[in-house]
């Protein structure tokens, strides 16, 4: 993503969203979404600690009043596989129809933050881009990215595929399941990669998993029918909550909805 001045930024969020109605009776039917890197990609793989998914969409506050979320979450690995999202993986969390200043905290997105306010732009173009044709957008749910579990050398003999993932290929085409885990291996950095749902079982025994940018589009959008439904689910070893987050107001006892910034990427 090129870099772009805040103050060019500031200019084109006014353009856009200056006089954009925030009490329209409806949500938009599409949600939009992208990624920040925090770090080197190297053939297009990063470590999942280092990659944060940015979502956008609409919302209707309890006002009856329409808020434009903008909302990131993190990557974290589990027993079972990775976890996106969900309250402990939540990096921030915005409304961008309210206008960015530098410095802003809470629910207004800081200006100086370029590369996410860049990207938020980036993701409400594709949004009403979409929406002029809805009956083109043909993706119901979130593509991730396919996830690689990588092995130092000395414990991969003991790396043995398994999993329905990996059965449901071996039917599809023919092969024994040693022969197709052979096939995927590929190297990266020192160390052997497994595809992630073929693997999983052997969580402890991996030095780190990684996202493969390659395998999704910069930029998607996808259906909203629901919530929580459409932003939630699972694919493959990776389960993903891209709705819910601490910076969330709940219906109890409010909190406050400020993001801590040590827990910003570096790159956004």
């Amino acid at each position: 993503m090129a870099a772009v001045s805040q103050s060019s930024l500031i200019a084109r969020w006014q353009h856009r969203f200056r006089g954009r109605r925030r009490n329209r009776a409806q949500p938009g039917p599409l949600a939009a979404l992208g990624y920040l890197v925090n770090g080197a990609v190297v053939d297009g793989l990063v470590e999942i600690e280092n990659l944060v998914l940015v979502v956008l969409y609409e919302e209707a506050t309890d006002s009856g009043r329409l808020a434009l979320r903008l909302a990131g979450f993190g990557g974290a690995r589990m027993p079972w596989g990775v976890m996106w999202g969900g309250p402990d993986q939540s990096k921030f969390y915005k409304d961008l129809l309210l206008r960015p200043v530098p410095g802003a905290r809470g629910i207004r997105l800081d200006a100086s933050r370029t590369k996410l306010l860049q990207l938020a732009l980036q993701l409400d173009r594709q949004l009403r881009r979409h929406a002029r044709r809805l009956r083109h957008v043909r993706r119901q749910r979130p593509q991730l990215p396919r996830l690689w579990a990588g092995f130092r050398a000395s414990v991969v003999p003991d790396v043995a595929g398994d999993g329905p993932e990996l059965a449901s290929e071996a039917r599809r085409t023919g092969k024994p399941a040693s022969r197709l885990l052979e096939e995927a291996r590929r190297m990266h950095e020192g160390l052997t990669l497994y595809p992630l749902p073929w693997v999983s079982h052997h969580e402890t025994l991996a030095s780190a998993v990684f996202a493969d940018l390659g395998s999704v589009p910069r930029l998607q959008v996808f259906s909203l029918r629901s919530l929580p439904e459409s932003l939630q689910g699972f694919q493959g070893a990776a389960q993903f909550d891209l709705l819910t987050s601490r910076f969330r107001r709940s219906p109890g006892p409010q909190t406050k909805a400020n993001a801590d910034p040590a827990l910003m990427p570096a790159a956004v």
